[in-house]
């Protein structure tokens, strides 16, 4: 456990670095996009490959960590661009935790998927991570805001 929780910190330093840096490149939603879709292979992957430890499994949570914490870094480049100044940190702030409130009923409701699917984790590691597909299509709806000037 305590090496597979080190891989999964490591990636998400790792992702959270790399992630404005790849959306500072090439574009906020080509990056999103890039994001959505990396996390949602890793983790089928990961969910749907392993039952015993094993260095792959070590090596799919560092991973895993990378792509799935790289929103992390990617959220602070992407979300002030999106609001002019005068509700900069309020657009920001109910952005941001709008995501937390659908975590905290998908975390709830976690509990009931794992108990309809037979008490299986990996199963409902499965369904959890087809998430990452509402993102997938989404950010095709945002705006791009890469080398444009920030709302005044």
């Amino acid at each position: 456990k305590a090496v597979s929780q080190m891989a999964s910190s490591y990636g998400a330093i790792v992702g959270c670095l790399a992630g404005p840096l790849v959306g500072g490149k090439i574009g906020r939603r080509p990056a999103y996009f890039g994001l959505c879709l990396a996390s949602l292979i890793t983790c089928q992957f990961l969910f749907r490959h392993f039952e015993t430890y094993t260095p792959g499994l070590v090596c799919t949570v560092f991973f895993a960590g990378l792509f799935t914490a790289a929103f992390y870094g990617w959220f602070p480049l992407y979300l002030p661009e999106l609001f002019p100044t005068r509700v900069r940190a309020t657009g920001q702030g109910v952005s941001y935790n709008t995501g937390r409130v659908f975590a905290a009923v998908g975390a709830v409701g976690a509990g009931q998927l794992v108990e309809a699917l037979g008490k299986s984790y990996a199963k409902a590691g499965i369904v959890i991570t087809f998430v990452y597909v509402i993102g997938l299509i989404t950010i095709w709806l945002a705006p791009e805001t890469k080398g444009q000037p920030l709302p005044e």
